[in-house]
């Protein structure tokens, strides 16, 4: 048990940051529109520069207006945060945390310690440079309207009091889930630093780096800031294209007279000048987001530690923690990588939430690894026969489909001979890759099931496993249709217990005799 304890001081403008945007914008818009209609009035400008005794521009004058407006709104809402800040508290009553807000409403909330799911700890750069850290404590609760409960605390603490913090829950939860066990009076230990299982090396952030980065954001990234430039700059931008139009003229002649294989050379060059600048921007990303990444199994929970700028440090109970999510894109295929995401109540139910494990490993050393961090998820994925017919509806519909579009637009290109060639070339290439991504997912698409985990695989290009927990699995379901009855195959729709209220795995085309023997396995 502990005492009320109130935040750090600076989770004040901590709380105040979340209303810098409005502030900034609405409070500034508003003021200058007034400050527009009093600068206009000749009987307000007469009247302040008497009273003031200064003579001020009009411009002046509404840059004074606009600046006194946002002070005055900023120590306004400034004060607002240090008022709810001097009545929030949290503390600990027997086997239940306690966290208290309000003077004039008061909020009161009780969370058994059992019941609390994670414990994230994270810091950016400011609450590095002040000695604080937030402390988010998560039930995994929701409200009737299918949104996130307020059982989710997000407070800040000092680092040494988040620890304290921490440590303290994850004792007593271990004390209350042996409770019938329990000696009258025992009292919490603090668990020790835990046994690092697995440590992320330069090598992982180079290789995480390359198989992850891509030229496409690198591109839309260009093309956004082009608007930007046009958008804020637009007179320089004519002034620009006026002086550069004679020269764009001279280079589309002279495109015209080379042959399109220099054309599509100087293409691929800058495309390899793109990626290997996306290449390098993801390998650094990585670097410092994963720094010095750290995995451990503590007791009943799973702890997770990284980061360089902002440090996330967060604690998953395994009993929470009902599915793993294996990723592979075509890359890591290839070179026999993957990364690990846990799905865990009370975490991952946000955007900027990731339940992440291993952000690259070998796929090999998989099972190895998860023997040690979540022995519960070991299993090997055994490839059940596969009926043929699902040949059709991964390879060759799909083949039908597009060949037949990109034979249009072939048909259609033939009109105009400059082209033609290289719509040809591109339609071909094109073809390819929907070919090879289909064959990919016709190999990748799988199920697999045992007492403890049912396996789905699927993708072709971008594979993803899930490893469901048996327990967790809340219905599986066999859609198919009457062609796809006849031939014995069906798609199969695992929906199991997650954070989000969408949680589905998916495993297309695949012979429907498995489905009984899969539904049996739910049952017991």
């Amino acid at each position: 048990m502990f005492e009320k304890r109130r935040c750090h001081f600076t989770y004040i403008f901590e709380m105040f940051a979340r209303f810098i945007y409005v502030i900034v914008v609405v409070v500034s818009t508003i003021a200058f529109n007034i400050a527009s209609n009093l600068v206009s009035d000749e009987d307000f400008m007469s009247q302040f520069r008497e009273i003031s005794g200064v003579v001020m521009s009009s411009g002046a004058i509404m840059a004074l207006i606009v600046i006194g407006a946002l002070v005055l709104v900023s120590l306004l809402i400034l004060l607002l945060c240090a008022f709810v800040w001097r009545y929030t508290f949290i503390s600990a009553e027997e086997n239940t945390l306690i966290y208290e807000s309000g003077k004039f409403i008061k909020r009161r909330v009780a969370i058994p310690f059992e019941k609390i799911n994670t414990i994230d700890m994270g810091r950016n750069i400011f609450e590095r440079m002040v000695g604080t850290c937030r402390l988010k404590i998560d039930t995994g609760a929701y409200s009737n309207r299918q949104e996130k409960n307020n059982a989710e605390l997000d407070l800040v603490f000092s680092l040494k009091e988040a620890e304290q913090i921490r440590s303290f829950i994850l004792s007593r939860a271990e004390l209350d889930s042996r409770a019938e066990d329990a000696e009258t009076g025992k009292t919490a230990v603090a668990p020790k630093e835990p046994d690092w299982i697995i440590k992320a090396g330069m090598g992982d952030f180079v290789l995480y780096g390359l198989t992850s980065s891509s030229v496409w954001k690198l591109f839309w990234a260009l093309v956004a800031g082009v608007f930007f430039v046009v958008e804020i700059a637009q007179g320089f931008m004519e002034l620009a294209i006026d002086y550069i139009a004679p020269y764009a003229e001279w280079t589309a002649e002279a495109l015209s007279r080379t042959n399109i294989a220099l054309i599509i050379l100087g293409l691929l060059i800058i495309y390899l000048i793109s990626a290997l600048v996306s290449d390098v921007w993801t390998v650094i990303w990585a670097a410092v987001r994963f720094y010095d990444f750290r995995v451990a199994r503590e007791g009943r929970n799973v702890i997770v530690r990284y980061g360089l700028i902002t440090v996330k440090n967060y604690t998953l109970q395994v009993r929470n923690i009902h599915a793993l999510i294996i990723r592979q894109n075509v890359f890591q295929q290839i070179l026999g990588r993957c990364s690990v995401e846990a799905v865990c109540m009370g975490f991952g139910d946000e955007k900027s939430e990731t339940a992440l494990l291993f952000p690259i490993i070998k796929t090999g050393d998989l099972n190895r690894l998860l023997s040690v961090i979540l022995p519960e998820y070991v299993t090997e994925m055994n490839v059940r026969p596969k009926n043929r017919a699902g040949i059709y509806y991964h390879i060759v519909k799909p083949a039908i489909i597009w060949g037949a579009i990109f034979a249009g637009t072939c048909f259609g290109c033939s009109f105009v001979p400059e082209i033609s060639p290289l719509v040809n070339a591109l339609a071909i290439l094109l073809f390819i890759a929907v070919i090879a991504g289909r064959v990919l997912s016709y190999r990748n698409t799988m199920l697999d099931w045992n007492d403890s985990v049912v396996s789905v695989q699927s993708g072709g290009f971008k594979k993803t496993a899930y490893r469901i927990r048996t327990d967790a699995v809340q219905e599986v379901q066999l859609k198919t249709n009457v062609i796809k009855k006849r031939f014995g195959i069906g798609s199969y729709y695992v929906h199991y217990h997650g954070p989000t209220f969408n949680n589905t795995s998916v495993s297309g085309n695949i012979s429907d005799k498995f489905f009984a023997g899969l539904a049996e396995s739910i049952e017991d």
